[in-house]
């Protein structure tokens, strides 16, 4: 009976802290492993991770400096997607009004956890990608082989993919976090009755 009780609670937590691992954390690593190829400084924080006999001190301060590094990059990610290649999909202006008076947070929490988290992952990483492949470039010393080719085709191509799953990813939080409070069309009209009243 009580693990009955805590196990919602267990679960929301388990799915917040995953998400907020794959929005800022992984982004923030990548982001920080895209500076190693820029500075060495920077790739002596990687150390301790690949050190098994590491203290948890400079662990701990690269698992801070990673999300710092995250929150950056989705600073960056922000302004591209949400203000640029999916500025016509908006959430309801009443969104935050409406799920506290109908008591739905929990269900616009799903939908952040399901589609919005992944969005901010994609859309990291795709911000990171260039300063890892043009540090990966000059750390070669900037020749243009066959190797630079098609290590670029290969970038490009993830790169694409994680901007379509990105993009992807933030039309249907919007879509259905709209859904969630009823009615909202993503270009800004108002259709439901409360929001005409």
């Amino acid at each position: 009976m009580g693990s009955e009780g805590s196990s919602p609670d267990l679960k929301d937590l388990t799915s917040t802290s995953f998400g907020y691992i794959i929005a800022f954390l992984l982004p923030g690593i990548l982001g920080l492993y895209a500076l190693t190829f820029w500075s060495p400084q920077i790739g002596a924080l990687f150390q301790p991770i690949f050190n098994g006999d590491a203290a948890i001190g400079p662990s701990a301060i690269f698992l801070l400096l990673a999300l710092g590094m995250g929150v950056s990059v989705s600073a960056v990610r922000f302004v591209v997607f949400e203000k640029g290649v999916c500025r016509k999909h908006q959430l309801s202006p009443k969104m935050f009004e409406v799920l506290a008076a109908e008591n739905k947070l929990a269900s616009f929490k799903a939908a952040v956890d399901e589609h919005y988290r992944y969005h901010q992952f994609y859309g990291g990483c795709v911000i990171s990608f260039p300063i890892l492949f043009v540090g990966w470039w000059q750390m070669h010393g900037w020749e243009f082989t066959t190797r630079l080719v098609i290590g670029g085709v290969g970038f490009i191509i993830v790169g694409l993919l994680f901007a379509y799953s990105a993009s992807d990813c933030f039309k249907k939080y919007v879509r259905r976090a709209n859904l969630i409070v009823g009615g909202f069309e993503e270009r800004g009209r108002v259709s439901t009755e409360r929001e005409r009243h």
